[in-house]
């Protein structure tokens, strides 16, 4: 498999993209039409998150996360080819002057993401518009093939990819240094990590205080990166600084991410990953 993988996705990067659309309006078809991935998950996550939309707008915005799974899936796809001139092209960052002033003020920062249109890509590309060290929080895979293949993929342009038990531990390592630290904070923390609960999406959600940690021990700032599709195939990133005046309250920081995620799905519902079982904790009573 450590050979036959690589020779796959170089030829998978082969595939015009006009033809990977429609090989994803194929896959949706099934993924979704035949299969049903999870559609109880999704179903259900969404009339709790929208009690207050219709059955028809909400089948409407399931059919579309569904097309946005798809294309997100195959275009993940590409990482182990896709050149930085086209990463640059199809992920164009908006605001860099962030990113620049960070540097010369040699100020490190907590970088949130989500999994919201292509994260993966956003991820990426990050090692190629950032001049100071760029370091990624990621779950290892079981499959050792796979997982030495997706490391090599996404550490093709700079960016360093540290494992969840040892990220803390380089952030703070790290914490005199202009680095930016990804972390993707909208999956629901291991049951053994729950450590606090906030409204989100109208029902009670379990998050990780991880980033507001981090935040204060290590004197970072913190900033939200967006991510938001322009046409099939294309995005802009837009980096936006959550620095406001909040209480020391445990949990007051984590709410502003919290709550910034949850305008922009919102306005967009179709490009949250509604597939994960977010709300799986409940708090004990």
């Amino acid at each position: 498999m450590h050979k036959i993988l690589p020779f796959t996705l170089r030829l998978i990067g082969l595939i015009p993209y006009p033809l990977l659309y429609l090989i994803s309006d194929f896959l949706y078809l099934f993924v979704y039409k035949i299969y049903g991935y999870r559609k109880k998950v999704v179903q259900q996550n969404l009339k709790k998150s929208f009690p207050s939309l219709t059955k028809n707008e909400l089948n409407r915005i399931e059919k579309a996360s569904y097309h946005n799974f798809c294309d997100v899936l195959l275009e993940n796809l590409l990482l182990y080819t896709i050149s930085k001139k086209e990463l640059q092209k199809r992920m164009k960052l908006l605001n860099p002057e962030v990113f620049e002033s960070l540097h010369q003020k040699n100020k490190g920062a907590i970088l949130i993401g989500a999994h919201y249109n292509n994260w993966e890509w956003m991820a990426l590309s990050l090692g190629i518009y950032a001049k100071q060290a760029v370091y990624t929080v990621y779950k290892p895979l079981s499959n050792k093939s796979v997982d030495a293949l997706m490391l090599k993929a996404r550490t093709r342009f700079g960016a360093n990819i540290i494992p969840m038990s040892a990220f803390g531990k380089t952030v703070l390592q790290n914490k005199n240094k202009a680095s930016l630290n990804l972390m993707l904070a909208d999956q629901s923390p291991h049951k053994s990590k729950v450590d606090h609960y906030c409204n989100f999406l109208n029902q009670d959600t379990p998050v990780f205080l991880g980033p507001e940690k981090l935040m204060k021990a290590a004197g970072l700032e913190l900033l939200f990166v967006e991510v938001h599709r322009v046409k099939r195939g294309y995005y802009e990133m837009k980096i936006v600084s959550l620095e406001e005046e909040v209480s020391n309250e445990k949990g007051a920081t984590t709410l502003l991410h919290v709550k910034h995620l949850e305008k922009l799905i919102q306005q967009n519902p179709e490009n949250w990953l509604w597939s994960h079982r977010r709300w799986k904790h409940s708090r004990k009573k």
